[in-house]
């Protein structure tokens, strides 16, 4: 794990700066939160049902509070704004926007784009930080709010208490309260973006991988995946046939994409595919079917795909990085291989 540098004297300071403030400006929404007894940031992020939990008010100062910590650690850049096709996503996306833009942040909105691709662009363009709109596979009434650092790992736990820290002592801060003028952020809508991600992805496979007569089906879950996931299949030569390939926040994972494969597995038969994929709704999980309908998952993925770097002798140290979740047939099977697993909690940097 790469944790994000955080100067807490500094992030200190602005919040002993704003202590003194009662009363708001008007018109900006701030004032005191309803918050849970538990902590905010669970294994990956804030989660939480939109518009209970989650709501803009909530959104705002969390984007305000983000925006001074990862400032504090890394003091140029803009922070990336990605989210999924929630209904709820475009309402967290502008609070957050005007509570980082009050924070002096410039903001960056890809719309629509996956949490692996808010990675990629955050590191990509040398970025303040990274926010991904998204609650993953759960159901389309949840949401969540994901961080990464500058290098694109997600934000490290010390940083995310920080943030949690200064949302629960300080709720009445506002800008504009400091001694000096506050320096007002721009947001800057980018969507064109997604694109880099998707060069990044097939790029690099051109010359050694094609699947040209291949027929592959896509599971997109009406979700993030449906951006750029049949365009960048294509690009290797397959013939993709696509599920649930529109955005849709009333749908987003309802009987559909990773944790529920019927209609996959089903389609790949229909229609004599060679395999399929199944995303969820950020696109940060797979799950894959061979052309039996079989169920390909997330460790035999690893076994397969880490055999072809290693024989290049480009899988560095012959490691794979899993969760304790891995099974125990995996870890001996690629032992027996010469490689090496080491296992990680759950939502682990």
């Amino acid at each position: 794990m790469v944790a994000v540098p955080i100067q807490h004297q500094s992030v200190q300071r602005i919040a002993d700066k704003f202590k003194s403030s009662s009363s708001a400006p008007s018109g900006l929404g701030w004032g005191p939160l309803l918050l849970p007894s538990v902590p905010l940031f669970g294994t990956d992020g804030i989660r939480g049902k939109a518009g209970e939990l989650l709501t803009a008010p909530l959104a705002m100062q969390i984007g305000f509070w983000a925006g001074q910590v990862l400032m504090a650690g890394s003091p140029s850049g803009p922070i990336i704004v990605g989210q999924d096709s929630r209904n709820s996503g475009p309402m967290l996306a502008s609070a957050l926007a005007s509570g980082l833009t009050s924070a002096g942040v410039e903001v960056w909105q890809v719309g629509l784009c996956t949490t692996p691709g808010v990675a990629f662009l955050t590191e990509h363009f040398q970025c303040a930080g990274g926010i991904m709109i998204s609650a993953s596979h759960n159901p389309p009434a949840d949401n969540g709010i994901k961080f990464f650092g500058p290098d694109g790992t997600k934000l490290a736990s010390d940083a995310q208490k920080r943030i949690e820290s200064l949302l629960r002592h300080d709720l009445t801060a506002q800008p504009g309260c400091g001694e000096t003028a506050p320096s007002w952020g721009q947001v800057h809508y980018r969507p064109d973006l997604g694109d880099r991600y998707g060069d990044f992805l097939h790029k690099p496979l051109q010359p050694v991988l094609t699947l040209s007569g291949m027929r592959v089906v896509l599971d997109m879950a009406w979700g993030a995946a449906t951006r750029l996931a049949e365009a960048v299949f294509s690009a290797t030569g397959a013939e993709v046939i696509g599920l649930h390939g529109q955005p849709d926040g009333d749908r987003i994972n309802v009987n559909c994409g990773s944790t529920h494969l019927d209609s996959l597995k089903a389609a790949v038969q229909e229609h004599r595919a060679d395999l399929g994929f199944a995303f969820d709704g950020d696109a940060d999980r797979v799950m894959a079917v061979d052309a039996q309908g079989r169920v390909v998952d997330g460790d035999y993925i690893l076994y397969f795909w880490g055999q072809t770097p290693r024989q290049g002798n480009h899988l560095p140290e012959d490691t794979i990085i899993s969760t304790v979740m891995a099974n125990l047939g995996f870890e001996r099977a690629w032992q027996h291989q010469g490689g090496k697993l080491i296992r990680t909690a759950v939502g682990d940097q």
